[in-house]
């Protein structure tokens, strides 16, 4: 199962958040998912190094310099994102009533809770079924503008590497579908190699804090294309972008990196 929340959130004085504050989310996420089951945090620590979780950072703060200032009453939006059943039907079971939600030193009370995909395009919930569904059963394009709203990187041993390549950004799709998808794509990373391209961007890249470290990631919209109009392979690429809206690109996702969506709805 797959599943994103937009929690609407007021805090209860004038705040102030860090610019990156994706430790702070990714805590703040694991507390609100253990009042609902409470040896979930644990497992998630526990588990493989790409999570069945992702949170954004709070959307609306006013930025001030290296912070964000939130005022008191007014409304922000915070997304987070399940990628196997557990996480998900917890995400399902969030409600006002669960409590506030502390980021970083800034209390909030949940004023709404966003669940079903009528309320909001940012919100959604499907299966990994489904999304193979889909992409089986139209006719795919060749060129798919892709946003990446958030920093975006890419581990590479010791080091990141912000770069939007194909092979970078298709292969951690390819990594995390196959790690929480029923249903593997299996050893296809090397064919989406040869086969796609960077076509058009407009980007620029930007500095992430990260508690005691920092790194960068780039964020813009970017056009990959198939070098020639093979189906098979467009509808793995279309599979996979549709899946980033839930699972994000690239490094850290759980702490508010890689936020990416297909930049238009493919017709049927």
């Amino acid at each position: 199962m797959l599943t994103a929340i937009i929690l609407e959130l007021q805090p209860i004085n004038d705040a102030k958040l860090p610019l990156s504050h994706g430790v702070f989310s990714y805590a703040a996420a694991l507390s609100l998912l253990e009042r609902i089951e409470p040896d979930l945090p644990r497992r998630l620590h526990d588990s493989a190094s790409s999570k069945p979780l992702t949170t954004s950072p709070v959307w609306g703060g006013f930025r001030d310099g290296t912070l964000f200032r939130l005022q008191r009453g007014k409304t922000y939006r915070w997304r987070l994102t399940g990628l196997d059943e557990a996480v998900s039907t917890c995400l399902s079971y969030t409600e006002a009533g669960v409590g506030n939600v502390r980021i970083g030193d800034t209390i909030f009370c949940i004023n709404r809770v966003l669940s079903e995909p009528q309320e909001d395009p940012e919100v959604g919930k499907t299966t990994y079924e489904s999304l193979w569904s889909h992409w089986q059963n139209i006719s795919p394009p060749v060129r798919f503008p892709v946003q990446f709203h958030t920093p975006t990187t890419f581990r590479r041993g010791h080091v990141e590497d912000p770069f939007p390549a194909p092979h970078l950004v298709f292969g951690s799709l390819v990594n995390s579908w196959n790690t929480h998808s029923p249903q593997s794509l299996g050893e296809i990373t090397d064919v989406l190699r040869e086969m796609v391209i960077l076509t058009n961007w407009k980007g620029e890249t930007r500095r992430v804090e990260l508690g005691s470290r920092r790194t960068v990631g780039f964020v813009g919209k970017f056009t990959y294309s198939v070098i020639e109009n093979l189906p098979e392979i467009c509808r793995v690429l279309g599979l996979l972008l549709d899946y980033a809206f839930y699972a994000g690109v690239g490094w850290q996702t759980t702490h508010g990196l890689g936020q990416t969506r297909l930049a238009y709805k493919v017709k049927e």
